[in-house]
């Protein structure tokens, strides 16, 4: 199974969005797949955008943390004015044997200081960690609004060609009953039938032209509603934009459902779940980084200093230096640590559960997805088994009214349950394909298709 193989392997480093250039945009397109749409999506639609802010934020919160195992300089500069009173010269001249007194002064200083945090009980190794764990959370909470997002413009997408397909049955049952009016008129004019058949196939026209109506009504809704997912300001997809129409599903192209596998899939792939991961890894370093301050801290601090009076041409011997190194160890803070210790180790338990929960919530997800495309393809298989059966009936009956053997009542019930069997086709086909979507958005592998590039 090289499909599901894949899925399992690949292990998804949740970055940042989908560059730009790396797709068309929505009005270099004439015919809209859904892979084009998608993608489109990632790269316009402005709801990611603000998750885009949440991991720059955790980028730059471990560029903080990093800063902390560099040394710090700082340099200072002063310059100052003063001058005494008369009286106070007077007397400073009297205790000086009578000398004069220079009643202003002019003080200049230059300073550089360095520290250097040598050891701080691993509190910055942890620091570090818990912000490395936090930017991995906002990248896959980010992941996970992509998945979301891949899900409801498949969703849009499919709900399109649902329309298409009703579009192109609505306009075939309008064909059928318009030539059987010019038939009847036909007859009708040879005097071998009557103005009630040629008036009940026009209503049947009339209804064929209804339901055409209203499948157009819903294929420009649905497309409004792409056209928003894709980042359409206008809600108006461009003019002339065609959508690529889903091909049937044969059953030979049904693959393998492994929900083993599957469920590994999800397990390595869903953003949540990772996400989820992340945040026990990050609670686990918030005990170690608490747990430092029960180590001493070691700082290296040094200094040069000048100082010159009346005059700022500074010399070497203006210049003094300093250079020590200081360690403080604390040996009672009123059970401070201990609690703030016990509080993270609670938050650990906390996430812990939360990730137990969350596998859960994926483990279900995934097996009704299953279940539900397990159902669509039975519903498939039998619906296309219907309209061939329901096509040979009405054929046959269209044969015995033309050869007077069938009512007219019985030609329309006949050409109705063909519609309706089509119908119900064309749901069962899209449901396939929207089952089909639904299992990979369950299993995180829709993002698989999406891969995108790390910015440093």
């Amino acid at each position: 199974m090289k499909y599901f193989i894949s899925v399992i392997a690949a292990v998804l480093l949740c970055i940042t969005a989908v560059p730009r250039g790396s797709c068309k945009t929505l009005d270099q397109v004439q015919e809209l797949d859904l892979h084009t749409a998608q993608q489109i999506a990632l790269a316009d639609n402005p709801s990611l955008a603000a998750a885009a802010e949440r991991v720059e934020q955790a980028r730059q919160r471990i560029e903080q943390a990093q800063a902390l195992y560099w040394p710090s300089v700082d340099a200072g500069a002063s310059a100052g004015y003063n001058k005494i009173s008369q009286n106070s010269a007077d007397i400073l001249a009297m205790a000086n044997n009578g000398q004069s007194i220079d009643r202003s002064s002019e003080n200049y200083q230059l300073s550089l200081a360095a520290s250097w945090l040598l050891f701080d009980g691993f509190s910055r190794n942890f620091s570090n960690l818990i912000a490395e764990y936090g930017k991995e959370e906002s990248e896959q909470a980010r992941r996970d609004a992509q998945r979301l997002l891949l899900q409801s413009v498949a969703e849009s997408y499919y709900g399109a060609q649902l329309a298409l397909y009703n579009k192109a049955i609505a306009q075939a049952d309008f064909s059928f009953n318009s030539k059987q009016a010019d038939d009847a008129k036909i007859s009708m004019n040879a005097g071998a039938g009557s103005l009630s058949a040629v008036l009940n196939f026009q209503v049947q026209m009339n209804n064929a032209s209804t339901e055409l109506l209203v499948a157009e009504r819903d294929y420009e809704l649905a497309l409004s509603g792409l056209a928003l997912l894709l980042g359409r300001k206008s809600g108006k997809m461009p003019e002339g934009l065609k959508l690529n129409k889903v091909k049937m599903v044969a059953e030979n192209d049904f693959f393998t459902i492994e929900p083993e596998q599957l469920l590994a899939a999800a397990n390595t792939n869903r953003p949540d779940l990772l996400r989820q991961k992340f945040s026990l890894q990050r609670a686990d370093s918030t005990i170690g980084a608490e747990e430092a301050a029960y180590y001493p801290v070691i700082a290296l601090n040094g200094g040069v200093d000048g100082s010159r009076q009346d005059d700022f041409t500074f010399e070497n011997d203006d210049f003094g230096a300093s250079l020590f190194v200081n360690l403080s160890y604390n040996l009672f803070r009123g059970r401070g640590d201990a609690a703030r210790i016990a509080e993270a180790k609670a938050a650990k338990r906390e996430a812990a559960r939360d990730l137990e929960q969350q596998r859960n919530q994926v483990q279900s997800e995934v097996r009704q997805a299953i279940t539900r495309l397990e159902q669509a393809r039975e519903q498939l298989v039998l619906q296309r088994a219907s309209e061939k059966l329901v096509s040979q009936t009405r054929d046959l009956v269209e044969e015995g009214y033309k050869a007077g053997q069938e009512s007219l009542a019985r030609f329309n019930e006949a050409q109705r349950d063909l519609v309706r069997t089509q119908s119900r086709l064309a749901l069962s086909l899209i449901a396939l394909y929207t089952s089909r979507q639904r299992l990979k958005t369950a299993t995180g592998e829709s993002l698989l298709s999406f891969p995108v590039k790390e910015q440093n």
